[in-house]
C-alpha cells in the first residue's frame, strides 16, 4: 500500500514542472499538457502574460495616443470641446498598461470556462483549472505578436494615422497592404503567431483531454471566433487611413 502511493507521489509533477512545461509550449504542446497537473502549473504564464502585456501596453502608448489625436482632430467639434476630450481620452488610455494583464487573465478565464462548455458538448472531460492552466500557457505565444508590433513601430517611426498600422502585418495580410476594413482585419486575424497559438492549443487540448484533434479543434472554438468576430465588425467600423 505505501509502495502505491509512494509510486503515484512520484508520477505527480513536482511545482518546477509547472515552469517547465510553460517553456514546452512552443514546440511541445504534448509537455505542457502534461504538466498541466503540477501545482500551481497557471501561476508561472499568468506572471509571463502580465509582465509582457503591462510593459508593452506601456510602451505602445505614444503609437495609440497619435491614433486618438488623429482620430479627434477629424472631428467637427470646437477647440474647448475636442480639448476636453483629448485630456479625458489620454486620462483614460493612461490606466490601461495597469488593467490590461488583469482584463486579460479574466478574459483567458472566462474564454476557458466557454471551452470547458464546449468540451462538455463533444463529451470530453475536462476540468476548469487544466482548461485555464493550457490557455494561458498557450496565450504566451500569440504575446509575442505584441512584442514584435512595438518592434515594427519602432524601427519604422511612422507616425499612426490609421489603425492598420497599429496591427502590421504578420500573415496573409503581407500579400495585400491597400486592404483595409473587414476583410483586412480577417487576414490580419490569422498572423504567423495565431496559427502557431490554435495548433498548440489543439494538440495540447486533445493530450489533456485525451480525445482526437477534431474534438479537441471543435472544444477551442471560443478562443479564437469570438476574436475573429469582435475584429471583423472592429474593420468594418474602422474609417481607412
Amino acid at each position: 500500500m505505501e509502495e502505491t502511493k509512494t509510486a503515484i507521489q512520484e508520477q505527480k509533477p513536482g511545482v518546477g514542472a509547472g515552469l517547465v512545461g510553460m517553456l514546452n509550449v512552443f514546440i511541445d504542446p504534448k509537455a505542457t499538457a502534461k504538466s498541466i497537473p503540477a501545482p500551481f502549473s497557471w501561476l508561472w504564464p499568468v506572471i509571463v502574460l502580465c509582465v509582457i502585456y503591462g510593459v508593452f501596453t506601456y510602451l505602445m502608448l505614444p503609437y495609440t495616443m497619435q491614433l486618438i489625436d488623429v482620430r479627434l482632430s477629424q472631428q467637427n467639434t470646437p477647440p474647448e470641446q475636442a480639448e476636453r476630450a483629448r485630456n479625458l481620452i489620454h486620462a483614460i488610455y493612461g490606466l490601461l498598461p495597469a488593467f490590461t494583464p488583469v482584463i486579460t487573465i479574466l478574459v483567458i478565464m472566462l474564454v476557458a470556462l466557454l471551452v470547458c462548455g464546449m468540451g462538455s458538448v463533444a463529451g470530453l472531460k475536462t476540468k476548469f483549472r487544466d482548461v485555464f492552466s493550457l490557455m494561458a500557457a498557450c496565450q504566451i505565444i500569440p504575446s509575442l505578436q505584441v512584442i514584435a508590433i512595438f518592434i515594427v513601430l519602432r524601427a519604422k517611426g511612422d507616425e499612426i494615422t490609421s489603425q492598420e498600422q497599429l496591427t502590421p502585418p504578420f500573415g496573409l495580410d503581407l500579400f495585400f497592404p491597400n486592404l483595409h476594413g473587414a476583410l483586412y482585419a480577417l487576414l490580419n486575424f490569422f498572423s504567423i503567431f495565431q496559427i502557431w497559438y490554435l495548433i498548440v492549443l489543439t494538440l495540447g487540448m486533445a493530450y489533456l483531454a485525451k480525445t482526437s484533434k477534431g474534438k479537441a479543434f471543435f472544444a477551442i472554438t471560443p478562443a479564437w471566433v469570438i476574436t475573429l468576430v469582435i475584429r471583423v465588425i472592429q474593420g468594418m467600423l474602422q474609417p481607412a487611413g
